[in-house]
C-alpha cells in the first residue's frame, strides 16, 4: 500500500469519534514528518488478559497518544490503571527496565522507551492546541535522534526472520499463507494456501478465518467454518454448519484429541486499514466442548509467542 492511501485510511478510523479525530489528525499535521509511521487503534494485551487500544500509537519511536474525552474524568483510577497495564506490557514485551508514566505535561528529560501521552479533549481550544503542541515537540525531538524509514511488506519479513520468536504484540500482518510459512517457519513454499497443515513435529499452523457477528450469530465466511475469536483473544470456538449432531460433535472431539498438536494460530481477518490479512493471535491447544456453546469446539491460548526457525 503506498503511504498516502495508508495515512488516509488510518485517520479515517476516528471519523465517528469527533475530538478524537480532531487531536490525532492535528498532531499528524503539525509533525509534518512523512518518515514517522502512526498506528491507530494499536492493540496492547493487558496483563489481566483483556487488551487496550492505543489511540494513537508511533512504533518507530514508542509513543502513544490517548485522548481523554468528558467520560474519562468519570473514570480516573480506571483509565490510569489502563495506561499502567499498557506500559507494563510494552514493558514486558521489549524487555526494558525502566518506563516513565506521563499525563499532560511533558517531562523533558525521560528516558524511558515507552511513554503514553494524556490529552485532555475538554480544554479550551487554546489551552488544547498547547497541550497538542507540547506532545507534537517532545516527539519532533525523540524523531530527531535517530533515522526514520517506513519498511516494505518484502523489508518487514526479513526482520521477522532475524528475530527468536514472533509475538502477538508484533504489529505485522501476513499478506499469504505460504509468506507465514517461509518466514516463521523456514519452509520454502511457492503457492501454498491450505489454513491447516503441520510445520514441526509438535506444531500445526491454522490460519482460521475469523467468522463475523451478525445480530447476535457467528457467520460463517468459508466453507461453513464457524470460528469465533475472543475479544481477548484468550479462546477460539470453531463448528462448521455441516455437523449437526452430538455424535458428529464427538467423534471430531476425539480425532482432534488423538493429534494433541499444538497449534500456531494465524487469524485471517480484516484489519485495519480494510485490507484482508493475517495476524498472529498466539498458540493454542485443543481444551473440549465450549462451554458457551456445545456446538463448537474450544482451543485455548496457552502462549503469546512462536519461535521463529533460523
Amino acid at each position: 500500500m503506498e503511504r498516502r492511501d495508508y495515512l488516509i485510511k488510518t485517520f479515517s478510523r476516528t471519523k465517528r469519534k469527533d475530538f478524537e479525530n480532531y487531536i490525532l489528525n492535528a498532531i499528524w499535521h503539525r509533525l509534518d514528518n512523512p518518515n514517522i509511521q502512526p498506528v491507530s487503534q494499536q492493540y496492547v494485551k493487558r496483563p489481566n488478559g483483556s487488551y487496550a487500544l492505543i489511540d494513537l500509537y508511533f512504533p518507530q519511536l514508542h509513543i502513544g497518544i490517548e485522548v481523554d474525552e468528558a467520560h474519562h474524568f468519570a473514570q480516573i483510577d480506571a483509565d490510569q490503571l489502563r495506561t499502567e497495564d499498557i506500559l507494563t506490557a510494552l514493558e514486558e514485551d521489549a524487555n526494558t527496565l525502566k518506563m516513565d508514566h506521563i499525563i499532560g505535561a511533558v517531562e523533558e528529560n525521560s528516558t524511558s522507551h515507552f511513554q503514553i501521552f494524556r490529552i485532555d479533549a475538554t480544554l479550551p481550544l487554546h489551552e488544547l492546541h498547547q497541550q497538542i503542541d507540547q506532545v507534537v515537540h517532545h516527539i519532533q525531538q525523540k524523531a530527531n535522534t535517530r533515522e526514520l524509514q517506513w519498511l516494505t511488506y518484502e523489508e518487514e519479513l526479513e526482520r521477522v526472520k532475524r528475530q527468536t520468536s514472533l509475538s502477538i504484540n508484533d504489529a505485522v500482518a501476513f499478506k499469504y499463507i505460504r509468506d507465514i510459512a517461509n518466514t516463521v517457519f523456514g519452509k520454502n513454499n511457492k503457492a501454498n494456501q491450505q489454513s491447516y497443515f503441520k510445520v514441526t513435529d509438535e506444531i500445526t499452523l491454522w490460519c482460521p478465518q475469523l467468522s463475523p457477528i451478525i445480530d447476535g450469530e457467528v457467520r460463517s465466511m468459508a466453507g461453513g467454518w464457524l470460528n469465533f475469536l475472543a475479544d481477548d483473544w484468550s479462546y477460539i470456538d470453531e463448528s462448521n454448519k455441516d455437523v449437526n449432531t452430538v455424535d458428529e460433535r464427538l467423534k471430531n472431539l476425539e480425532k482432534k484429541q488423538k493429534e494433541d498438536r499444538t497449534l500456531a494460530v494465524f487469524a485471517k481477518f480484516k484489519d485495519n486499514l480494510g485490507i484482508n490479512r493475517y495476524r498472529f493471535v498466539g498458540m493454542f491447544k485443543l481444551a473440549g466442548i465450549s462451554p458457551d456453546d456445545d456446538r463448537f469446539l474450544r482451543y485455548v491460548k496457552i502462549g503469546d509467542s512462536v519461535p521463529v526457525t533460523q
